[in-house]
């Protein structure tokens, strides 16, 4: 969702000195995941926490840029899908269809995530040169020269790119100070210390809404872009999605584990999900121990 905002405008500074010539979800394998018990959406949970002021307005919330960011999305998405982009309907509902056709498409949730994942990479130039084969340049460049040598700068910048780009596909996002109390796992703190400007917290999460369903945010977008910013970027970061507000929290500084993926694909459908009922032999549906 975000990420690929982000790709778009790293593009964009890359490919500045000449006239911006061209323009910016094998994830971390959240392996098997532990059984636990789902927590029931069905019931009208979804959402009912959602705050009704961050819901994204078109004419109070647009930027001049997001028409850019959204077709160069789309044609990345359509590239994937062997799909013509005009044949969907324009704007985010024929984005939101691509999204779900992306995620029919491929028979694990696995396959789903690395198809979304090969999405956001092919947002970015191959250049600087020299890179290696199986890497995208500016990725790798990026990684080499600013993630490793500067983790803290590289976290702050990437966040503050994510809030000044990415609104127009995932909503309203507001910039924080990464708190000890708000990464406990299993009652334990990840960081130590504040982290100033290293969380950016969706406050009500577009994409997630708009598509009504968890496997749809965990699977095209969570884990893709966990994995795009851990390994592609070099830059740690976590994602903790909120299913009662809508809420989405990217903590820079910080990597993903097995046990923040508990929660996040321990739920049942939302009522009103339109994959619901589907084929349980796709990546439709939550929880994962429902696949077969």
């Amino acid at each position: 969702r975000i990420l690929v905002s982000l790709a778009c405008v790293l593009e964009v500074i890359s490919l500045a000195p000449g006239l911006h010539a061209n323009r910016l979800l094998s994830s971390r394998r959240a392996s098997s995941i532990l059984a636990t018990s789902p927590r029931i959406f069905d019931g009208g949970l979804a959402g009912s926490k959602a705050d009704p002021d961050a819901k994204y307005d078109k004419k109070n919330m647009s930027g001049p840029l997001d028409s850019f960011f959204m077709s160069r999305f789309r044609s990345k998405l359509a590239e994937e899908l062997g799909k013509v982009n005009e044949n969907f309907e324009p704007g985010y509902e024929g984005l939101m269809a691509m999204i779900r056709l992306l995620h029919s498409s491929y028979p694990s949730h696995e396959k789903v995530s690395d198809a979304s994942r090969r999405t956001l990479t092919g947002l970015f130039p191959d250049w600087p040169p020299f890179a290696p084969k199986d890497q995208v340049g500016l990725l790798y460049w990026f990684k080499i020269l600013f993630a490793r040598p500067f983790p803290s700068f590289s976290a702050r910048l990437n966040a503050w790119v994510t809030w000044w780009a990415a609104q127009w596909l995932m909503g309203p996002c507001v910039l924080e100070d990464l708190q000890p109390e708000h990464t406990r796992v299993n009652g334990m703190a990840k960081v130590a210390q504040t982290l100033p400007g290293q969380k950016l917290l969706v406050r009500r999460c577009r994409y997630l809404e708009e598509a009504g369903c968890a496997s749809i945010c965990v699977n095209t977008c969570k884990i893709p872009t966990q994995t795009f910013f851990n390994e592609d970027m070099g830059v740690p970061m976590r994602m903790v999605p909120d299913y009662e507000t809508y809420e989405c929290a990217f903590e820079f500084g910080i990597a993903p584990s097995a046990d923040d993926e508990v929660e996040a694909r321990a739920v049942s459908c939302f009522a009103l999900c339109p994959s619901k009922g589907a084929d349980r032999k796709r990546p439709s549906c939550m929880p994962q121990e429902n696949q077969k």
